[in-house]
């Protein structure tokens, strides 16, 4: 494919206001992968872990350059969805979060497209409040995330 269908290809997508928002990382100890990653590396820590019980995991979000995130997701009891990642691999990134201004409209446009939506929860951090797994017809794991609307 030359470079000009390439881009064709990929600028025409499905989902409206689509944007990168992070890359998810699962790890065995949140606060020993902040050490590495701010005190060893040298990046910016801009969360402090927050609990998401629904998904019974604790996240916090690191910065690795502007626009750069990345989520540090550490297994808080049995049942999380990263345990059996880090009992298989020792951890390491699983899933890529896009942002996107209607989360129901992205899972009605992406579902057409063969996606399979896995979860729904909302949880109130980074000025993000209502998210949604899914697979590709791959079976990669991504995310979306939406950004919080303000009260009318």
């Amino acid at each position: 494919m030359q470079d000009s269908q390439a881009k064709a290809s990929c600028a025409t997508g499905t989902v409206a206001g689509l944007a990168f928002h992070h890359v998810g990382c699962a790890v065995r100890d949140i606060e020993k992968a902040v050490e590495f990653y701010c005190g060893t590396l040298g990046f910016k820590r801009i969360t402090p872990p927050v609990p998401v019980p629904s998904q019974k995991v604790s996240v916090c979000f690191v910065e690795l350059g502007p626009g750069n995130l990345l989520e540090l997701v550490e297994g808080v009891e049995a049942g999380s969805p990263v345990g059996p990642l880090i009992e298989k691999t020792g951890g390491g990134p699983y899933h890529l979060c896009f942002e996107v201004p209607d989360l129901d409209a992205a899972i009605k446009a992406l579902r057409k497209k063969r996606c399979f939506p896995l979860t729904r929860f909302e949880q109130h951090v980074q000025g993000l409040s209502r998210f949604a797994f899914l697979l590709t017809p791959d079976r990669h794991l991504f995310e979306l995330c939406e950004t919080e609307r303000s009260p009318t």
